[in-house]
């Protein structure tokens, strides 16, 4: 490969977004465990909605403070899975 071709792909490419690569495993996780009627899957849809805060917080992303209201979607479906009789 092109030295040139490597410096542009780290720089301009996974620099800026290292922080959504981070977060990628956490998403897959949440929702593959979901899928699979897991309660842990909503702690990592949260994960990866903090992980959007961080991001909003480090480039100035202000609107993304919106997936709070995610977050807080998703621990009352933790919540609520947890009861009895509330997966049937």
């Amino acid at each position: 490969m092109n030295g040139a071709f490597l410096l542009w792909l780290v720089h301009d490419v996974i620099g800026p977004s290292w922080l959504s690569l981070l977060s990628a495993p956490f998403v897959l996780a949440g929702y593959w465990l979901l899928g699979r009627r897991r309660r842990a899957g909503w702690w990592f849809v949260m994960a990866s909605q903090t992980g959007l805060l961080a991001i909003a917080a480090v480039d100035r992303q202000y609107g993304l403070a919106v997936v709070v209201l995610l977050v807080w979607q998703a621990f009352q479906n933790w919540r609520r899975w947890g009861r009895a009789g509330a997966l049937a």
